[in-house]
């Protein structure tokens, strides 16, 4: 009996030993280059801090804007789909925990049996009851860390589900912030068209008199009618896209579609210095890396999980509870009975089945990794990207203001010339449109700098908190 189990002993610790060289824990073989993965040359970008890291409230200055936010991240349906995704995410965790867990059933049951009176059992036992009640256990052994591999994987899911739902939010704040201030560069542009086509009814009334004196050719009126009408039609894409954002926002928020108060000063507001950080925080800042890695570290439990699958199970059930034939010895102590039992099961015909789940985790696993690398890449990408594009807004916001200066006083010098019959006609009209265009370009160049500021703060893996 002692060598019994002396020999019972060693093959359990033999087994714990050979788990440890089954089940891997995770070590992460991506590396990130602090110094090659920012394609950065302006040296006025600063690496100390990393402003993805100021939560949104303080980022934007605007107070409709922040509200706007507010509001979008507590009934956005994407949102609140997500949040969803994580509350299912904590029931298959609290499941995956639980397999670690014995399981416990209970019993009762109560029975006749009618025998025949002519077999030698109806002779010799006639009529039989019994009567029982009892529990039920069975308990897996992990000596392979299958059920923790089992345990992790769950977890991870919850954690990459927490982490889409983050990057759902940080996109989101991007988005409201977008169209907030694209509106109200829709808005100036409507304002620059309302100045444009006054000054344009003026200038074809000139013209009109200028022709009824013999001094223009019916020519010079047409032309200044289709300066007209070409700014009136501007005007109508202008208020149609000014429409269209505010039912953006509108969704965005979870509402219906609503006119959207927004301040009527065009400027970024952003008062804060240019700082990336480094690329390594990007595992830390975006939900959308840290998603893919908690999604990879899924994959390589999933492999512990398949690779277990190799070896036998070994399992212990045991039973107690109360039998008896007559109800009133069912609680007799001598009713009472106990079984306890070992068994080990080993996979032996479906041995392809378990080699191809294993060789499909693989090849999840491998897919994990690329996407991971892939995630990394793509964000060293947008934020250098948004760095560049920044900084090089600043020099076209510098010309594009010089144009619009000079194309001012190109159409004053212009007008005045006209009336003094210096000038023909076709170089006011040059002037006028030249500077309607620059100013429309104006207005967008200081969007695209406003906007990829937006998307740098995003690309840094700010908005989330």
């Amino acid at each position: 009996m002692q060598y019994t189990k002396l020999t019972l002993l060693s093959v359990l610790l033999s087994m714990l030993m050979s788990s440890c060289l089954i089940r891997k824990d995770y070590t992460r073989t991506v590396e990130i280059d602090d110094e090659s993965l920012y394609r950065i040359t302006n040296e006025n970008v600063a690496h100390d801090q990393n402003f993805g890291q100021i939560i949104w409230s303080d980022f934007f200055k605007d107070s409709l804007l922040t509200d706007y936010i507010d509001r979008a991240i507590n009934n956005n349906y994407d949102v609140r789909i997500a949040l969803e995704n994580v509350e299912i995410a904590k029931s298959l965790f609290k499941q995956g925990k639980s397999v670690n867990q014995p399981t416990v059933n209970g019993n009762i049951s109560a029975g006749y049996t009618q025998n025949s009176a002519n077999t030698p059992i109806g002779n010799a036992f006639g009529n039989q009851q019994q009567y029982n009640v009892g529990v039920d256990m069975s308990w897996e052994a992990d000596i392979w860390g299958k059920l923790k591999a089992t345990t992790e994987a769950s977890r991870m899911n919850l954690l990459t589900q927490e982490e889409v739902k983050k990057a759902i939010v940080s996109d989101l704040v991007s988005q409201v912030a977008y169209n907030y201030y694209r509106l109200i560069g829709f808005d100036k542009q409507r304002e620059i068209l309302l100045k444009t086509i006054k000054s344009r009814e003026e200038s074809l009334e000139v013209t009109e008199a200028l022709y009824k004196a013999g001094e223009l050719t019916l020519v010079a009126v047409k032309q200044s009618e289709a300066l007209l009408y070409n700014s009136k039609v501007l005007l109508v894409e202008a208020e149609k896209n000014i429409e269209i954002s505010e039912n953006a926002i509108s969704f965005l928020m979870g509402e219906n579609n609503h006119a959207i108060e927004r301040d009527s000063v065009f400027n970024d507001r952003f008062d804060f210095k240019l700082d990336v950080g480094l690329p390594i925080q990007l595992l830390e800042n975006r939900p959308d890396v840290k998603a893919a890695e908690y999604n990879l570290i899924s994959t390589f439990e999933r492999v512990n999980i398949a690779k277990a699958n190799f070896y036998p199970s070994l399992r212990i059930s045991a039973s107690a509870g109360l039998q008896s034939i007559q109800v009133q010895d069912w609680f007799n102590p001598s009713s009472f009975l106990f079984n306890v039992l070992g068994s080990a099961t080993q996979p032996i015909w479906n041995q392809r089945q378990i080699k191809t789940q294993y060789e499909i985790t693989q090849s999840e696993e491998k897919i994990a990794l690329l996407n991971f690398q892939k995630q990394i890449l793509l964000a060293g990408q947008e934020v250098s990207n948004s760095v560049l594009i920044i900084d090089k807004q600043e020099e076209v916001i510098i010309n594009q203001e010089a144009e619009c200066e000079a194309y001012r006083l190109a159409v004053e010098y212009s007008q005045d010339l006209l009336v003094s019959g210096s000038a023909n006609y076709l170089e006011v009209i040059t002037a006028r449109q030249n500077l309607l265009n620059a100013e429309i370009i104006l207005v967008n160049n200081k969007l695209v700098k406003i906007t990829e500021l937006i998307r740098l703060y995003n690309a840094l893996g700010g908005g989330w908190s």
